[in-house]
C-alpha cells in the first residue's frame, strides 16, 4: 500500500509517523523515497499517487515530508530519500558544499506581469504598506540559504536596503501565518497553499508588498526542482524519465479540470474549500525539462545579491532528462 511519512526533525534526531494513502494496494513496484516540503507544485505528484499513476507505472513511491529545501538536501545527502524536491536554491547551495546533486525536472515557474507564486506579506498590525517599510522590522523565511532568502535579498535591493537592515526569522511556512498575527514577526515570504489561507485570514489583514522571487521577471523563472545524487541519477535513468511521464499526466488533468485541481487542493493542500478558489499550479511552461540557462538566471541572483560568490555555471548543476 502506498505510503506517506511526516518526519520532524528534532535536535538531527528523526521522529516517523506512518499512515496510509487510502489508495488501493497495487502490486509492488520500483521503490522510490521522496523528500519534500508542502508547497504548490508538489500537489500534481501527491494527486498522482492517490489516483494510482505512479503504480501503473511500476513505481511504489514513499513521500517522506520534512520542513525545508535545505532538510530535503540533507535527506538526499545521508540515504533517507532517493529524490528530492525543493526551490533550486538549496540544492545549488548543497551541491557547492560537496553533497553531489542535480536537477533534473523543473516543477514551476514564474514571469511578469501576473504569473508570480511567491509573495511577502506583512501584517495589517505591522503598519507596512510597501517594501521600503520593512526597513527595521522582522521578516522571516523558511530556512537559510532558500529561495525565500534570495526573494527577500534582491526586493530589498530594489528599494535600496540589505539584508542588514531587517530583523530576519528563520520560521517553516506552516507556522508563518500564526506568528505574524501574535506579531512575531511583522513580514514573510510565503508560497502557496499558505499565501491562500492568509488572504483569507480578516484577522490578520494581509499586506502584500511585493510578488515574484525577483523583482525583474520579464523572463521566466524557474521556482522550483525534483533533484537527485549524481550516482543515482546514473544508475536509475529509466525511473527518473516514469516520474517525469507520471508527474506530466497529473500536472496535464488538474489544469484540465478547475474542479479536480480544487478538489486536490482541499485534500492535499488542506485548504478550505474557499480558499481553493483562488489557488492555481505555478506553472508557466508546460514542459518540466530543465537547462542550463534555466538555472543560471537563479546563480546569477545569488552572485548579485551576495548569497554565493562567482562565477557560476549552470551546466553544473542539471542533469538532463528526457520524457
Amino acid at each position: 500500500m502506498a505510503k506517506f511519512i511526516r518526519r520532524a526533525v528534532l535536535g538531527g534526531v528523526a521522529v516517523a509517523a506512518v499512515f496510509a494513502s487510502g489508495a488501493l494496494a497495487w502490486a509492488e513496484g520500483t521503490k522510490l523515497r521522496v523528500a519534500y516540503f508542502l508547497a504548490d507544485s508538489m500537489l500534481p505528484a501527491l494527486y498522482a499517487q492517490d489516483k494510482g499513476y505512479f503504480a501503473e507505472a511500476g513505481l511504489d513511491p514513499e513521500f517522506i515530508a520534512v520542513q525545508g529545501g535545505p532538510a530535503v538536501v540533507a535527506a538526499i545527502a545521508s540515504g533517507e530519500a532517493d529524490i528530492g524536491y525543493a526551490a533550486p536554491v538549496p540544492p545549488i547551495n548543497g551541491r557547492l558544499n560537496g553533497v553531489p546533486v542535480k536537477m533534473f525536472l523543473q516543477l514551476a515557474q514564474e514571469v511578469d506581469p501576473d504569473k508570480k507564486y511567491t509573495w511577502l506579506v506583512a501584517s495589517g498590525a505591522s503598519g507596512i504598506t510597501d517594501l521600503a517599510g520593512v526597513k527595521g522590522k522582522k521578516i522571516a523565511f523558511n530556512a537559510n540559504g532558500g529561495l525565500c532568502e534570495l526573494m527577500w535579498r534582491d526586493h530589498l535591493a530594489s528599494v535600496g536596503l540589505t539584508i542588514d537592515d531587517v530583523e530576519p526569522v528563520v520560521l517553516p511556512f506552516p507556522e508563518q501565518e500564526a506568528a505574524l498575527e501574535q506579531g512575531n514577526i511583522d513580514a514573510t515570504c510565503t508560497i502557496n497553499p499558505f499565501y491562500a489561507s492568509m488572504s483569507g485570514n480578516a484577522a490578520l489583514a494581509p499586506v502584500t508588498v511585493a510578488a515574484g522571487t525577483l523583482h525583474d521577471l520579464a523572463q521566466p523563472l524557474m521556482n522550483d526542482a525534483l533533484f537527485a545524487s549524481d550516482d543515482w541519477l546514473a544508475a536509475n535513468g529509466e525511473t527518473a524519465v516514469k516520474v517525469a511521464q507520471v508527474m506530466d499526466k497529473a500536472r496535464k488533468e488538474l489544469l484540465a479540470d478547475r474542479s479536480a485541481l480544487e478538489g486536490a487542493a482541499v485534500q492535499f493542500m488542506e485548504l478550505t474549500p474557499d480558499a481553493a478558489k483562488s489557488f492555481s499550479l505555478p506553472i508557466v511552461n508546460e514542459s518540466m525539462a530543465i537547462t542550463a540557462a534555466d538555472v543560471q538566471k537563479i546563480l546569477d541572483a545569488m552572485v548579485a545579491t551576495g548569497m554565493q560568490p562567482g562565477p557560476l555555471n549552470g551546466a553544473d548543476f542539471v542533469a538532463e532528462v528526457k520524457y
